[in-house]
């Protein structure tokens, strides 16, 4: 696997495509449209992608909620992609972009069949599963150290 890793932002060439993955894997499913919510809020994070021939195979929001803190958003691997490591090496790029930005913590709402992912990926759930987007949650955080 020949993976490209970015940071882009709304105004890249690529972000339509991220918009395509989300609504695809994350919001179709669940009977919902991604194009139907207020994505302004988008204007103001990150997404780091992975590209292969310039196709994206997967995307990772990134919030900055404090001069610390950063939460990961709506993480997104093409199925057939899947099980290929693109999510794992998503996380690791985004903590090596948050750490050298001086933010030291990172959280995010894990879907809970994934919790196990998160939690291969140095993330502690935190809390009582609650629902968003009309599914199970777990709030998830951890600490960015350096390697």
């Amino acid at each position: 696997m020949s993976l490209e890793l970015q940071v882009i932002d709304y105004t890249s060439d690529f972000y339509p495509q991220v918009l395509e993955l989300r609504n695809h894997l994350l919001r179709k499913p669940l009977g919902l449209d991604l194009f139907d919510e207020d994505l302004s809020e988008d204007r103001d994070q990150y997404v780091v992608i992975a590209l292969e021939d310039r196709e994206i195979l997967g995307c990772l929001m990134l919030k900055i909620i404090d001069k610390d803190t950063v939460k990961y958003r709506q993480m997104a691997v093409k199925r057939t992609a899947q099980g290929r490591g693109v999510g794992t090496t998503l996380i690791r790029y985004a903590d090596n972009f948050c750490f050298l930005n001086d933010y030291t913590k990172v959280e995010l709402h894990a879907r809970v069949p994934v919790r196990g992912f998160y939690e291969r990926n140095g993330f502690q759930a935190d809390g009582n599963e609650f629902i968003e987007v009309g599914i199970p949650h777990i709030f998830m955080h951890k600490a960015l150290n350096p390697r």
